[in-house]
């Protein structure tokens, strides 16, 4: 069930909206995964080589997630028409009245209509095998809990120790989607996949693009 409130009443869905919407994801998807990968540089120069994040660390996701949403805050323009949210609500798919809206890790948030959320998932893999909870966040994506009204997201990876290029393949075998490389970061760690979604948002099946980054966060 669609909930009520007072965002989805000030920002309606209507087929505008959804255009429009659909059409600034698709216009900044570059620029939003250029400044992830701008920030997984910044947290490897100023922060991982001071200290590298150890499997024992206790809230390592969360912190992780964290210092993402700071380091994109602090690396975007004063002119972007977006915010950069830790744990964004998605209040579309909220179920009961008094629940709490889905919440992705990291957002980045339209300033015309907060209702427009393209979504970051953060997850820590022990090594490249460790994909299992990282691919069940695909659920999220393609039933439209997290970015209900963006067509694209991002699932990053903080993998401790091993290769990120074996842990794109070892996703891509779980997840059994031919992946392409981003063709403006052919020298990343990043591979996409296409999906399809259906009856989200009351709209017909369409087509759904899953970034996958993999960020070394352990000793090299």
């Amino acid at each position: 069930m669609n909930r009520r409130g007072f965002q989805l009443r000030r920002w309606p869905k209507t087929p505008l909206f959804e255009a429009i919407a659909r059409r600034w994801c698709e216009d900044h998807s570059f620029l939003l995964v250029d400044l992830i990968w701008r920030a997984c540089d910044r947290i490897r120069e100023n922060d991982l080589k001071l200290m590298s994040v150890e499997a024992n660390d206790e809230a390592k996701e969360e912190s992780l997630n964290n210092l993402v949403c700071l380091r994109i805050q602090e690396l975007k323009s004063g002119d972007a028409p977006f915010a950069v949210v830790h744990q964004p609500p998605e209040q579309f798919h909220r179920k009961t009245r008094n629940a709490r809206s889905p919440c992705p890790d990291v957002g980045f948030v339209w300033y015309a209509n907060p209702n427009c959320v393209w979504p970051i998932e953060g997850k820590v893999l022990n090594s490249p095998m460790d994909v299992e909870a990282y691919t069940g966040e695909m659920t999220n994506f393609l039933t439209g809990r997290y970015a209900t009204f963006s067509r694209e997201a991002a699932l990053l990876a903080y993998l401790i120790e091993g290769c990120p290029e074996e842990t794109l393949r070892n996703i891509a075998k779980r997840i059994r989607k031919r992946p392409y490389g981003h063709p403006k970061l052919p020298n990343r760690a990043h591979q996409i996949t296409k999906h399809r979604r259906t009856e989200i948002a009351d709209r017909k099946t369409e087509d759904f693009y899953c970034h996958h980054l993999v960020l070394l966060i352990g000793s090299d």
